[in-house]
């Protein structure tokens, strides 16, 4: 009798648990987690939103769950009383300079990720490289690929020159700094002086234990004019610095999607990235994409793209094209829908 309410159930009147282990601010500050609450909202979907295992409403017919880390106990207590779950993110698969690297991490927790990963009702996975790399070696049939999405009401071309300046965010972190490339990117710097010594790379992010270090090394290096750390930013002000950049940069040693990238492409930034991760997926053709992240190899493509405008121009006519085609927010609402749908 059950099972065949459920299946005559439709997406509208679901209840859905929305879980995540990170602070409740990041709901509405982070965007994949914005955007995937209002996608349940728009499917008419009554959702529930959680960071906490004992909050999780377990009334509710599908568990959305966002990282596999932390999805043993609602996988394993949804299979025990027969609901649905579903679980997204990226999954650092074969990330060597990740410290999240599946491989690197402790067998247990391989073991509960995995346990996680096969009995999920639907794995959607936000990068197509890691798609397919787990596809081949799991032999799993309950994964999707579903990219992560912009915005593109919010982020589009605005009708203003863009500036001499480039652009990047890099949040303060010890280990992301060094992830971001942000050695690499002051060295660049140094490099570009002598040819754009008025040049400015406005740097967001929010302050973290390596933003000190930074601020010396700025200072050491003589970069205080050209280098200006923004700190946290709002919304407003990053779609600004997107809009209005000569070039967003964001050279990495991994990255499990490159969304900050994405959303600058919307906005119609030449963008300049390393091709690592899922990067060139995102990217394509339409910016510079780098082999590696050598200071010199960076600072080569920041003069070749500051020396060429109507590369400039092709690439932001590509980039804001490419993300209109593949990474529109109804992409992954129809996906999803499409996935519930199934589901029940």
């Amino acid at each position: 009798m059950n099972f065949l309410c459920i299946h005559t159930m439709e997406v509208k009147s679901m209840k859905v648990t929305f879980y995540c282990n990170i602070q409740k601010s990041a709901f509405s500050i982070i965007e994949f987690y914005k955007q995937d609450i209002e996608i349940l909202k728009q499917l008419g979907c009554q959702v529930f939103v959680t960071n906490s295992y004992n909050e999780i409403d377990w009334s509710s017919d599908i568990y959305f769950i966002w990282w596999w880390t932390y999805a043993f106990y609602p996988v394993l207590r949804a299979k025990l009383s027969g609901k649905k779950t579903i679980i997204t993110g990226t999954f650092n698969y074969r990330a060597p300079h990740s410290p999240l690297d599946y491989f690197r991490r402790p067998f247990w927790q391989k073991c509960l990720i995995k346990f996680a990963m096969k009995n999920a009702s639907c794995n959607i996975l936000v990068s197509k490289n890691e798609f397919q790399q787990i596809s081949h070696d799991w032999k799993i049939n309950n994964i999707a690929y579903s990219p992560h999405v912009v915005d593109i009401e919010k982020y589009k071309p605005a009708l203003i020159d863009r500036k001499n300046f480039l652009f990047s965010i890099i949040w303060s972190g010890k280990l992301n700094l060094k992830r971001k490339c942000l050695p690499e990117i002051l060295e660049s710097a140094k490099i570009l002086q002598n040819n754009f010594p008025e040049l400015k790379i406005f740097i967001a992010g929010r302050y973290g234990d390596g933003f000190e270090s930074v601020k010396e090394i700025i200072q050491k290096s003589n970069l205080s004019k050209n280098i200006i750390l923004l700190g946290e930013i709002s919304e407003e002000e990053k779609i600004y610095y997107l809009q209005s950049c000569m070039i967003y940069l964001q050279p990495s040693k991994y990255e499990g999607f490159g969304l900050a990238i994405a959303e600058a492409m919307a906005c119609g930034a030449p963008v300049v990235a390393t091709d690592t991760g899922e990067v060139k997926n995102v990217v394509g053709d339409a910016g510079f994409l780098l082999s590696g992240h050598l200071p010199e190899e960076i600072a080569s493509a920041i003069k070749l793209l500051m020396n060429d405008s109507d590369l400039r121009q092709a690439y932001s006519k590509k980039a804001q094209e490419r993300i209109k085609r593949r990474f529109h927010f109804d992409i992954r609402k129809n996906d999803i829908k499409k996935i519930i749908e199934k589901l029940i």
